[in-house]
């Protein structure tokens, strides 16, 4: 004889089972994940996925907790905007703690399609720039609501964006054709008090290549420093001031062909350091095609400091960013073919940051880390390159020739 059971029970049922099983999930993993073994998980979990791990239980709250505390550097993550063609963007975060990309969902506020980069201590922004106004993003990752201000007084087409504590600052990039009669298209605004005030225009070693394409920028809580990519000239400007410090060129290596600079590590005083990155053809015999160093600089005076023994990146680490060319036509003396142009970008701040090719920034990037010394203080403030850190940004983010802006976020 059997027995009949309505659908609707059947269902019923299936539900209950399902909350029932859901609701055992978190007792579950109470149950045989416990002390030790439990922490070494927790370390291994991404950062957004912490705040849902504390609330299975509080062993498990004290297991995050306990991780936290063993994350005392807190090295910038790498935010990539992609910009992609018919005006998409995306946006991907690299976790260097779990070691894995994140997806950033997309904003439900409207956000413009094509944007620069804002450069910050507290983490770089991306912005919309147009001729009505500045719109810089709320957070690093691009996801909170823009913070809309004036347009700049002079319109400009590729400039120098940084924030310095409450200031916005604008430098060079201006449109030689939009320029009125003594304008100087390198010149420098700075955006205080719901209004931009016009400052001392770029010094002249660096009027030449005032734009953003040709200057690589860091910005601190105090200076925002500008290096020529190609010669190495630098200087740096303090908006609160409105001064220029000197302009000196930076040449710890004439062979040197591309220059990047990015936050130094926090000194025990309150002079500020910069990180210096040099990139450089490598002899034919050696292993990588690129030398890329590394030097401590003083903010104040730009001047490598002596103390500091420069780095160099490991070549299995710089021939991820420049592989050797393997489509040389046979018949072509490899001698007579000029190799391309080297182009760094670095993005980082005091505890650590990345270096990639910007040239071809799919070809990932790679961490580095600033060590307090080592032993019995030697290398104090060296440049420690981890590992790779290489993910493919450009598969991780979006198609296959996209605009890229690489950024850290704290």
């Amino acid at each position: 004889m059997g027995v009949g059971v309505r659908a609707h029970d059947l269902n019923k049922h299936r539900r209950h089972q399902g909350a029932r099983e859901a609701g055992a999930a978190p007792q579950l993993a109470a149950a045989y994940l416990y002390g030790d073994v439990l922490e070494s998980v927790v370390e291994r979990v991404p950062a957004p996925d912490l705040a849902a791990a504390a609330r299975v239980s509080r062993e498990w709250l004290r297991a995050v907790r306990a991780a936290l505390r063993r994350r005392p550097r807190r090295l910038p993550w790498l935010v990539v905007h992609v910009q992609a063609r018919g005006g998409r963007r995306c946006a991907a975060a690299y976790d260097p703690c779990a070691g894995a990309w994140l997806a950033v969902p997309a904003p439900r506020h409207a956000a413009p399609s094509h944007v620069r980069l804002v450069r910050g201590a507290r983490g770089d922004r991306v912005c919309a720039l147009s001729l009505s106004g500045l719109a810089v993003a709320g957070d690093p990752l691009g996801a909170a609501a823009c913070v809309a201000m004036g347009a700049p007084r002079v319109w400009r087409v590729d400039p120098v964006l940084a924030a310095v504590g409450g200031r916005v600052v604008a430098l060079g990039g201006a449109c030689r054709l939009a320029l009125a009669e003594g304008e100087d298209d390198a010149v420098v605004e700075v955006h205080e008090g719901g209004g931009w005030a016009p400052c001392e225009p770029m010094p002249d070693a660096l009027r030449d290549s005032a734009s953003a394409t040709w200057l690589s920028a860091a910005a601190t809580d105090q200076r925002v420093y500008l290096v020529e990519r190609a010669t190495g000239w630098a200087s740096w400007f303090d908006p609160a001031k409105r001064l220029w410090g000197p302009t000196r060129r930076l040449g710890p290596d004439p062979a040197v062909t591309a220059w990047g600079v990015a936050p130094g590590r926090a000194s025990a005083g309150a002079d500020e350091r910069l990180l210096l990155f040099g990139a450089k053809r490598a002899d034919k015999e050696a292993e990588c095609t690129a030398v890329i160093q590394a030097w401590e600089v003083d903010g104040d005076t730009l001047e490598p400091i002596p103390s500091v023994s420069s780095d160099a990146m490991p070549p299995e680490l710089s021939d991820r960013l420049f592989p050797r060319e393997d489509d040389v036509d046979d018949e072509e003396d490899p001698d007579d073919i000029d190799p391309e142009p080297l182009s760094i970008g670095v993005c980082g701040n005091a505890t650590g940051g990345y270096v990639y090719n910007a040239a071809e920034p799919s070809r990932g990037a790679v961490l580095y880390e600033l060590r307090e010394g080592g032993r019995e203080g030697h290398r104090r403030g060296a440049v420690g390159v981890g590992a790779v850190r290489a993910r493919r940004a450009g598969r991780a983010a979006g198609p296959r020739h996209p605009r890229v802006l690489a950024g850290g976020a704290r």
